[in-house]
């Protein structure tokens, strides 16, 4: 039998939150993310780099294993088929037909590209744009957002195997967890003291980043296990507790932008994440009060959603405002830019991601009609 994972403390805001069909807030999270990426491409004064990229970071670890808990706890197993038929469904249709759009105006525009262009939407096509992005400063405009694609990608490879392999013992994956995040930011570290590595390289490989992702996968097995339950109620007791994780994140932006490769690299790329994992925690909780009840407003939820299409297609949008308009003025280029990333955000979703989307359903039940699906007898796991 599977072990049912203990969960929050029934009755606190938090549980109350999470037990929601749609947990709160983290549309709103997406939409705040999406807005920094757009607002940072767009050289956009005082907005850190990668700010929102590592926000869409930590969200999709914890939501990710969220799903997969949630899974574990109903039907006594995880379906890594499943997995990855849901993630093939919900990313490849709209970004493979971005990356088809963005080449047919190159070649309409500009004619056959050279071969350095055609390598950076090979490695865009191929999902493996962070390594080229880690080797290389520049790459073409089209294809330079897809190394964080690219990175998550290559996370989906192997965290449903890591999951299954511990999905009896959520102590031990606990542990590991802990372990591989440590592991990581020295690593990370040695790098920068010893090799002094560039920061690109820092910045996009997978080897450097992913402890970002697992910082939200920590979190939602910490939750589900209800461990830290008195830490977690202390931090949603009261609204302006959670301006303290905002504060030092704002803190730590800054002091990104004043040394941004030491202190960004060494100390933010450590203390960020944690940061956001708990404020992640406070918003969800408190998503109808008076400081972060905005996140759930209807635009802002809306925004949240589409927030994937307007990432593919921000940039494409960008190049044609400041080259076609000639809309060089920020006052005038950021409100167009993202007006235009809306739109084709919400066509990307709802004339092509909500389709395939629909079909996920179909790989959402009980794992043991499935003949892929994996079972975890204590550690070991078979397909």
């Amino acid at each position: 039998m599977c072990p049912n994972p203990s969960s929050v403390e029934q009755g606190s805001k938090l549980a109350a939150s999470l037990s929601q069909k749609k947990i709160p807030s983290l549309d709103g999270l997406r939409a705040v993310a999406v807005s920094l990426v757009i607002l940072n491409h767009m050289e956009a004064p005082y907005i850190p780099q990668g700010r929102g990229v590592l926000t869409f970071f930590v969200l999709s670890g914890f939501l990710i294993t969220w799903v997969m808990l949630k899974e574990l706890e109903k039907y006594d197993g995880v379906s890594v088929r499943d997995f990855y038929v849901r993630r093939v469904l919900r990313i490849f249709p709209a970004f493979y037909l971005y990356l088809g759009l963005k080449f047919g105006s190159e070649l309409l525009l500009r004619g056959w590209p050279q071969a350095t262009v055609l390598r950076d939407y090979l490695s865009a096509f191929t999902y493996t744009s962070n390594f080229r992005h880690a080797l290389m400063p520049r790459m073409t405009v089209g294809c330079a957002h897809t190394w964080a694609l690219a990175l998550e990608e290559q996370f989906y490879l192997f965290w449903p195997w890591f999951f299954v392999a511990f999905q009896r013992d959520l102590r031990k994956l606990t542990s590991r967890l802990i372990a591989v995040i440590v592991l990581v930011d020295i690593y990370r570290l040695v790098l920068m003291l010893q090799l002094h590595v560039p920061s690109y390289r820092l910045n996009f490989a997978f080897d450097t980043r992913v402890d970002h992702l697992l910082m939200g996968c920590l979190l939602a097995v910490l939750i589900k296990r209800g461990v830290l339950t008195r830490f977690w109620n202390f931090l949603t007791a009261r609204t302006w507790i959670s301006l303290v994780p905002l504060s030092l994140i704002v803190f730590s932006c800054a002091m990104g932008l004043r040394y941004p490769y030491a202190y960004r690299f060494g100390i933010g790329f450590m203390v960020d994440p944690l940061l956001t994992a708990i404020l992640i925690v406070q918003v969800v909780a408190m998503g109808n009060t008076w400081l972060w009840g905005w996140l759930n407003w209807r635009m802002v939820r809306f925004v949240g959603r589409i927030s994937y299409g307007m990432f593919l297609y921000h940039l494409m949008v960008k190049g044609f405002v400041i080259e076609q308009l000639g809309l060089h003025s920020l006052r005038f280029a950021i409100p167009a830019v993202f007006l235009g990333a809306v739109l084709l955000g919400a066509l990307s979703f709802h004339v092509v991601e909500l389709r395939f989307l629909r079909l996920k359903s179909k790989f959402s039940g009980d794992p043991a009609d499935r003949r892929v699906a994996v079972m975890a007898p204590s550690s070991q796991f078979a397909a």
